[in-house]
């Protein structure tokens, strides 16, 4: 019995899709929410010489040989009880964290993605560098807490302004995404010297694509923004689009593939912008990305082609 072993939290729609598509081929499916160590769950595992070997018990045991392939999909902070110290909670999320995913990150499995190419990978200003480096079409682009570097970037023009993380901690201490804005020089004061900033040349856009890649299957879907918020920034006013499968220019995908080589991942979510001249212009890949819903709206087989990659039959 072999089984394919996915992190995530309960409520995870995408993970309930490709569960339930690997238990209709016949696949056992462990699946682990990691919020429930150490209060719930329990590791115990021995070094032999083929590695670490015995069992980690969630909603069932699974023993770690018996795992072909890990999904890295949306996993939970470790969970301590509510009446320890605060520093012995610290410790013991410090020590889960090492533990527990130090031992499932050293399994010679497909993993989609090794969390430490995930972490890596996440850096922005790292995204940045290797796509130019892969011949991708890059903004012009500033990181900068200098306000003069800033003002002499943005110049006459209006220039976009994003996020380098994955957003801000919000009241409930939940974390959300930083909208993409316009800037213009007089609009810079020495707050920038707060922190880093990224600023972004503007690129004129016909439509954006977000390219999902799963091994070596690529699937660009075209979105076509639907009012004047989503031109700039289709994340906020997700209603108002449209969406289309696309064929993506051969030398793009042979980039794409370079950057995804060079990072490391077995799977991304990758950003797009379409001019009216035809470039592909890269703004981001997002390692461990959303993509079901394209899946939905597009009418893509994203679901059966991660299927197959924990099955072991993509590449």
């Amino acid at each position: 019995m072999r089984y394919v072993l996915i992190l995530t939290g309960r409520d995870d729609l995408t993970a309930d899709a490709v569960v339930g598509e690997l238990v209709k081929r016949g696949e056992y499916v462990a699946r682990y929410d990691t919020a429930d160590f150490p209060t719930v769950s329990r590791l115990a595992v021995s070094l032999t010489g083929d590695g670490w070997t015995g069992t980690l018990t969630g909603s069932r045991a699974v023993r770690l040989e018996t795992v072909k392939s890990v999904w890295w999909r949306r996993p939970n902070e470790f969970r301590t009880p509510d009446d320890w110290p605060g520093h012995a909670r610290a410790l013991a999320v410090s020590e889960a964290r090492s533990g527990l995913l130090g031992v499932l990150g050293s399994l010679p499995v497909r993993w989609i993605n090794h969390p430490s190419k995930d972490a890596a990978a996440n850096y922005k200003p790292v995204q940045l560098a290797v796509a130019a480096r892969c011949g991708l079409d890059v903004p012009r682009s500033v990181i900068t807490s200098d306000t003069d570097h800033a003002r002499e970037f943005i110049g006459a023009e209006t220039v976009v302004y994003k996020g380098l993380g994955g957003g801000v901690l919000g009241p409930a201490v939940q974390r959300q995404f930083l909208p993409v804005v316009l800037v213009s020089a007089d609009q810079v004061d020495d707050g920038v010297s707060g922190t880093a900033h990224l600023f972004q040349e503007r690129v004129d856009k016909a439509y954006e694509v977000r390219l999902t890649v799963i091994g070596d299957r690529m699937f660009p879907v075209a979105i076509h923004a639907g009012s004047e918020a989503a031109q700039l920034d289709w994340r906020t006013d997700y209603q108002s689009h449209t969406y289309e499968a696309v064929d993506m220019p051969p030398e793009v995908e042979k980039r794409v593939r370079r950057l995804m080589d060079e990072l490391g991942l077995f799977f991304g979510a990758l950003d797009f912008a379409v001019t009216p001249d035809g470039r592909w212009v890269f703004f981001e890949v997002n390692p461990n990305g959303q993509w079901h819903w394209l899946a939905v709206k597009a009418g893509v087989p994203l679901v059966e082609a991660m299927a197959d990659a924990l099955q072991g039959e993509a590449a």
